[in-house]
């Protein structure tokens, strides 16, 4: 933009040290020749200290009019010069402006800048340029390379990074702790310029001197700020980095609006960042603020004390040093190894103190050590904003305690039964956490918290009820009275900025209330309740309702429908719910559905979940998979009509899923296991991912195929059929084909990704079983496999590995491992000896081992090696051509005894020629390849069957055409007819088997399986036809021989008048034939 021939004022930001003048002077030495004035104006800071800024404004106009206008007044402004400065193209560098007035002074109203000028300003408040330039350049930090370069280069004289042993470690170190600041890199490398290598190892004496660096480089950046914008700056290195931004400005702002924000002031000088909605702050600054909170510096310069370290807190609060200075205590009780014995007038000396903590910071309960109040507490502190005291030891507040300022009060687990006496103003009150204070009856001491945000009540064992006062609480958002077992009601109010209500667990609560139409999470479960008002209706925002192990609740409203924001329904262990109401459509955004241990008989109507638009298509979708049609997209409008995308059903004494379960298109998590009636499952939806079917003792059949095929967006897929001991072989083989189908899409698409090698299985299936499916190439007893692959196996069209194990549960009837894991220990070896090793998970299991009732079969399908990492010797060479591989059953860190792998198996996994998987409008989906001559096989058999018949009905017309026109020659023209009729059958039947009947190499075992079925019935078919032509031909032959001696004996007779008079019976001539 140097180029162009606009007026450009651009500002360069960031932390003092990071490159800013630098940048800034390299830009001045590269486009200077293109302008008759050029000012470098350096260290405005410094000099505004020394000078005062009409001298800066003189000394500015002195240069730019280059001396030739006489003597320059320091009450001169640019507006006397106007007219000669708008004369030349000026190029200005303004560097380190600390204050709007010196760039007033500067730079005036702009108008007697000429068109074309550049200016480059550089500050470390981004504040102060805001408005005035027309681009601001953010100096980000060093890299670690960029850093070990820079370090290199003043340390050792060379920009290339070449570190011996000794100090590679403490040049990496020292690296970290500048945080990327080129200054800092460049004064630390001095300490280590010249050393030898036995002098390379950090001192304590460098770490002193990496101290004193940074407190030399920031301290004028912290001398620039305010008083409470220095201390805002000290709490938050000292205590709140990384603190949420709201809470930080409402804890520690000065003011209540932004306008008075100094977390906001600081942001812009450079000294915070707000990243995530959190306030964090550079490493370097944050070393800089610890350090100068220290107590010795406090000590020199006056300030104020925040302590923290705990032998500092002990001089303060028992021998009282130095209390009036102090600002904040943060106590670790972890540190201290028995409990505080303190004086009643601990903090009656401690005007200033503003935060205080108690707390355990190994233990939440802080189980060990406590301060110890034997004659009581005097707390007349008026200042205090955060009070956070685990296990508080009083049962109130003492009566000289000032809440006027308190944001956020926290007394886990105290021994409180009210706040304080009374009801106090507490105007900037926001948190409250009262939580597992047993003893607590009484909430009226907070009725004057109009601004209160967060009220967390959880495991206040004896609160009865809540004040009606809280009807004044306009800003309460969240609310949590999980496990308050002695509440009975809501009182009738309206909390209009409510939207998480927790009731959880409040075992005596039998009656819900609304209590706020703006509720967008209402946890209900482990109550009482029979039942939800008819006012739920008025929710709608809701977007989760937990009523989970309401063991009263016997139905819902059918208001429900009309919640519109319904996202998530939790009825799990609703015992004596019997059905979801008649909701019609209305449920159709709930995504997701727990319906385990509930007392329903049947599975819900899907119908219940699916809108109406596009209904005919998802009908017409269904039929054809029914009828094994290739469909080439999915009908539009499918994809939208369903948002439910996970759906529990555990538990239940369905015998069987409803059959338009398939419909419901976004579904990928469905839980039925425990279900010890269902008996059969239909066609699953097609985006399914996790299929838990455990301990369904019953279930015996599944669809074949188990859900049509498409490429989900995740890449793990896991079907869990264990414990189903009734499932049937056509079942099995169901399962594993169509995981088996699913295995190679995914991996397929890894590999088209470049995803490398997983260490998890892409797709996993367990179902009870004895054998090793016969497809897995490599096939052994025990746990140990090694097979011996042949050349060139990681080709172009690899795409992963199946693994496989039967594991036989004997003499674990006694664990209790929740989780069973198994793995598979995977070895490549190279020809040159080197080794790759791996470990995969080929199982997970989430149930105890002891439930298992039979062997199982364990499969998973884990993506490619990474190729160059097998190939980057020889791209064209033989590789890997040996491999091992120990399967074991784990708890996730150990090995887990009484449990046998009876057998395992590899295969290869290579990417089909018969499958291709495209993107549309409509989602991604498989279809077969198509061209003229590769079309599904029962097109093209019944193409063939069209054409034998073909010639059946056209070779008899051309054989009668001859013997009427020529019968002499009759005779050889139908031996040859049928003879070439049997042979066009004959390659019908070749030819289907050439195409779908030969089993390859790299096919599946069910895949070779149909290949066989599809051979027999063709070869059967053929039989048939060339018998029963064959016959044909034998009876026809017959009667021609006939009709000729007929023909030869009466001479010149009409042959068909001959044949008609003198016709034999077809029977007999069978029987002389015997045919």
């Amino acid at each position: 933009e140097f180029d162009c021939n606009e007026t450009r004022i651009i500002g360069v930001v960031g932390m003092a040290g990071i490159g800013k003048t630098t940048l800034a002077m390299m830009l001045h030495e590269k486009w200077n020749c293109k302008f008759v004035r050029c000012v470098p104006f350096l260290d405005i800071r410094k000099k505004s200290e020394k000078y005062s800024p009409a001298w800066l404004r003189k000394t500015l106009l002195q240069v730019l009019l280059g001396g030739k206008f006489g003597v320059i007044k320091d009450k001169m402004t640019h507006e006397s010069w106007k007219e000669k400065l708008l004369q030349t193209k000026v190029f200005v560098v303004l560097d380190d402006v600390s204050n709007k007035k010196q760039l007033e002074f500067l730079l005036g109203d702009l108008n007697w800048i000429k068109k074309g000028s550049k200016i480059v300003i550089t500050s470390c408040d981004k504040s102060l340029i805001e408005g005035l330039t027309h681009d601001t350049y953010l100096v980000p930090p060093l890299n670690n390379r960029e850093a070990l370069q820079l370090f290199s280069y003043h340390t050792f004289g060379d920009h290339v990074f070449h570190p011996t042993v000794t100090s590679m470690k403490p040049c990496k170190e020292l690296v970290d702790c500048a945080g990327g600041n080129p200054l800092v890199i460049k004064l630390l490398s001095k300490q280590f310029h010249g050393r030898d290598d036995a002098r390379w190892k950090m001192r304590q004496g460098d770490l002193t001197h990496l101290g004193i660096v940074i407190l030399n480089i920031f301290r004028f950046s912290c001398d620039e700020l305010s008083e409470k914008q220095k201390d805002v700056f000290l709490d938050i290195a000292c205590f709140f980095r990384s603190m949420d931004d709201y809470f930080a400005r409402s804890l520690l702002d000065s003011g209540d609006h932004d306008s008075e924000s100094e977390v906001k002031d600081l942001t812009h000088k450079g000294m915070l960042a707000i990243s995530g909605c959190r306030v964090e702050m550079h490493d370097l600054l944050y070393m800089f603020g610890k350090i100068f909170s220290s107590q010795e510096l406090i000590g020199k310069n006056g300030g104020k004390s925040r302590l923290w370290f705990t032998q500092e807190i002990f001089d303060a609060l028992i021998n009282q040093k130095d209390t009036e200075r102090i600002r904040s205590i943060f106590l670790d009780m972890s540190e201290v190894t028995k409990g505080m014995v303190l004086d009643r007038l601990t903090f009656i000396n401690m005007p200033n103190l503003r935060y205080l903590k108690i707390y355990d910071s190994c233990c939440s309960r802080q189980c060990k050590a406590l301060c110890i109040f034997p004659n009581g507490l005097e707390f007349p502190l008026e200042n205090v904003r955060y009070l956070h005291w685990v296990k508080y030891p009083f049962e109130e507040f003492p009566p000289d305690f000032r809440p006027e300022n308190l944001v956020d009060l926290r007394l886990p687990y105290s021994m409180i039964e009210r706040v304080w006496e009374g009801v106090k103003d507490t105007p900037r009150l926001k948190w409250v956490d009262l939580s597992h204070s047993s003893k607590l009856f009484n909430l009226s001491a907070l009725s004057k918290a109009e601004n209160l945000m967060r009220l967390n009540l959880e495991g206040c064992t004896n609160l009865d009820e809540l004040p009606l006062e809280m009807k004044n609480m306009k800003s309460l958002v969240y609310l949590n009275m999980r496990g308050c077992i002695r509440l009975r009601s809501l009182p009738n109010m309206n909390l209009i900025a409510l939207e998480t209500l927790i009731l959880s667990d409040c075992s005596n609560l039998k009656e819900f209330q609304v209590i706020s139409k703006s509720l967008r999470v209402l946890n209900l479960d482990g109550t009482a309740i029979k039942g939800l008002p008819l006012a739920i209706k008025k929710l709608q925002r809701l977007v989760l309702l937990n009523l989970k192990n309401c063991k009263m609740l016997e139905s819902l409203p059918n208001c429900l429908g009309k919640l519109k924001a319904l996202e998530e329904l939790i009825l799990s262990g609703c015992s004596r719910f019997k059905n979801i109401p008649d909701v019609k459509h209305n449920l159709k955004h709930v995504q997701v559905l727990l319906l385990d241990g509930t007392g329903v008989d049947e599975m819900p109507n899907i119908s219940y979940f699916i809108e109406f638009v596009g209904q005919s298509s998802v009908d017409k979708l269904f039929q054809s998979i029914a009828s094994y049609c290739c469909l080439s997209e999915w009908p539009c409008g499918v994809n939208g009509i369903s948002s439910l995308q996970r759906l529990c059903l555990s538990g239940n004494d369905f015998v069987s899923l409803h059959n338009d379960i398939g419909k419901l298109y976004n579904l990928t998590w469905l839980d039925v296991k425990q279900c010890k009636k269902l008996i059969s499952v239909p066609m699953l939806p097609p985006r399914l991912q996790y299929l838990d079917a455990n301990g369904c003792d019953s279930l015996e059949r599944v669809a074949n195929p188990l859900a049509i095929q498409t490429l989900t967006e995740q890449s793990h897929v896991t079907f869990n059929f264990s414990n189903c001991n009734k499932l049937d072989q056509d079942a099995t083989d169901a399962i594993i084909t169509y995981t088996r189908w699913k295995s190679e899409l995914i991996l397929g698409a890894l590999s088209r990704y470049n995803g490398g090698f997983t260490l998890e299985a892409s797709v996993r299936t367990c179902f009870p079983g004895w054998e090793v499916p016969t497809w897995f190439n490599h096939r052994e007893y025990g746990s140990f496999l090694e097979p011996k692959l042949p050349p060139h196996w990681c080709d172009s069209k690899f795409t992963g590995i199946a693994l496989c194990a039967v594991i036989l549960f004997n003499g674990c009837e006694n664990q209790q491992n929740r989780r069973l894991l198994v793995k598979c220990n995977c070895e490549f070896k190279n020809e040159d000896g080197s080794r790759i090793r791996f470990s995969c998970t080929v199982g997970d299991q989430s149930e105890p081992a002891n439930t298992f009732e039979s062997s199982h079969v364990f499969i998973g399908y884990a993506s490619k090696l990474d190729i160059k990492k097998l190939r980057e010797d020889d791209e064209e060479g033989c590789v890997h051509t040996e491999a091992s591989f120990k399967f074991q059953v784990m708890d996730g860190t150990k090995e887990l005894e009484g449990y046998e792998v009876m057998k395992c198996g590899f295969s290869l996994v290579y990417a089909s020629d018969d499958l291709q998987v495209t993107s549309g409008e409509h989602g991604t989906i498989v279809e077969a390849n198509r061209d003229i001559t590769s079309s599904s096989w029962v097109q093209d058999f019944f193409g063939y069957i069209f054409l034998a018949f073909s010639c059946v009905i056209v070779l008899p017309i051309l054989s009668f055409s001859v013997f009427v026109i020529a019968p002499q020659y009759y005779l050889c023209f139908s031996d040859f007819c049928w003879l070439l009729l049997a042979r066009i059958l004959f390659f019908v039947a070749f030819g289907l088997f050439l195409k779908h009947g030969v089993p390859r190499e790299n096919q599946s075992p069910d895949s070779k399986r149909n290949a066989l079925a599809k051979m027999n019935l063709i070869s059967a078919i053929a039989q048939i036809f060339v018998f029963c032509f064959t016959s044909i031909r034998l009876a026809m032959k017959g009667v021609t021989s006939v009709n000729q001696r007929n023909v030869f004996r009466f001479g010149s007779e009409n042959p068909r008048s001959r044949l008609k008079r003198r016709q034999p019976r077809f029977g007999a001539f069978i029987s002389r034939q015997r045919v």
